[in-house]
């Protein structure tokens, strides 16, 4: 690891510009072999979008930008400490990368989302999980007691997710450890939104038994090789070799392309179609009654581990990470950053007002 780089601090600026692109050289890692075959191809064209890309990227800690259009690479822009062969770090896409996976595991017949949680992972009976079923950790309806502030409390997770060093309060050093002792919120699963990272961790706890694999393997061999992907990834592991896929999933930029590229061509065969489809249409009701709803801002829906937003299935990530995919434009638009905050309201605004000038020229051309 860097020395500059303080293990308790790593995620927040100054440090994240670096470490969110060496990350393998911070925290534990498992990684994620893009198989043998060749590369999905990205060819390169020009849509008149460098006017658009140079106001995001001086707008400031943009580490990548990449527009695809109709399957040709548009835009391709770096900076930072990133170049096209970077792992950056996603932080909560993950979570919309695990989402493909449990829909292509679903449509395998290998993982029921109707199915107990408990089933799956007997270790969290008697927690704020009991009595969920997989939808609900999908659509993040599980009515669990965790709050999921990342200036306050959240460094207890980081703890057991080996994100931060061990400290006094934060008894759990595993996510095995950690999940059971989520209490329940006192009302139905399936009742609100409540977004929570350990939720998400605990899905792919799910998907790795309903698999058969380690979830490394499993996203390799089912997900990130059948799409054809340029370089392997990296997920982070806590020290017992949990996968943290909530937020510790790192790819290179036009790898997270690639994904929302997925998304435009309906799974490709890979994920069923039906399934994208879903992505980020959920529970009306449930995501009206949202437990934060400051956090669901600019955004319409959440399922299947993907948020709807401007009528766009969209992979969010905080620190400023995003994949946008816009049927109407044929185009997908992925964000890498390092913002110094967790959030940052200018900043959001700024990525998403990007999103809407580049799919609007985009249609404008068409």
């Amino acid at each position: 690891m860097s020395p500059r780089v303080p293990l308790d601090a790593w995620q927040v600026g100054p440090w994240n510009r670096w470490a969110y692109v060496h990350v393998d050289e911070v925290v534990p890692t498992a990684a994620l072999a893009r198989g043998g075959g060749p590369a999905a191809p990205l060819p390169a064209a020009d849509a008149g979008l460098e006017d658009l890309a140079a106001d995001l990227l001086e707008s400031g800690w943009v580490d990548g930008l990449a527009v695809l259009h109709r399957g040709s690479l548009v835009v391709e822009r770096y900076g930072g400490e990133a170049g096209p062969a970077s792992l950056h770090l996603s932080q909560s896409v993950g979570k919309s990368v695990l989402g493909l996976l449990v829909g292509v595991l679903a449509g395998q017949g290998r993982l029921d989302p109707d199915a107990s949680v408990t089933e799956h992972v007997p270790e969290v009976r008697g927690s704020g999980y009991d009595g969920a079923r997989v939808t609900h950790l999908l659509d993040m309806t599980a009515a669990v007691d965790f709050t999921e502030d990342y200036a306050v409390d959240f460094w207890r997770y980081d703890v057991a997710c080996a994100w931060c060093p061990p400290r006094e309060g934060a008894p759990a050093r595993s996510v095995l450890e950690f999940l059971p002792g989520i209490g329940p919120a006192g009302r139905p699963h399936g009742e609100r939104m409540h977004y929570a990272t350990p939720t998400t961790d605990l899905l792919g706890l799910v998907a790795e038994r309903a698999g058969g694999a380690p979830l490394a393997e499993l996203l390799s061999r089912e997900l990130w090789a059948p799409l054809g992907a340029e370089h392997d990834a990296l997920v982070t592991v806590d020290l017992e070799g949990t996968a943290t896929i909530g937020g510790g999933f790192c790819a290179t930029l036009r790898d997270y392309a690639r994904l929302g590229a997925l998304v435009l061509d309906g799974g490709r065969g890979i994920v069923p179609e039906g399934w994208v489809a879903r992505l980020g249409a959920g529970d009306p009701e449930a995501y009206a009654r949202c437990t934060v709803p400051e956090r669901t801002a600019g955004a319409e829906g959440y399922a299947l581990q993907w948020w709807r937003r401007d009528g766009r299935p969209t992979a969010r990530g905080i620190h400023g990470q995003l994949i946008a995919v816009d049927h109407a434009a044929q185009a997908v638009v992925a964000i890498l950053s390092s913002w110094p905050e967790a959030t940052d309201a200018a900043l959001e605004a700024a990525h998403r007002g990007l999103v809407d000038r580049v799919c609007r020229r985009l249609r404008e051309q068409d």
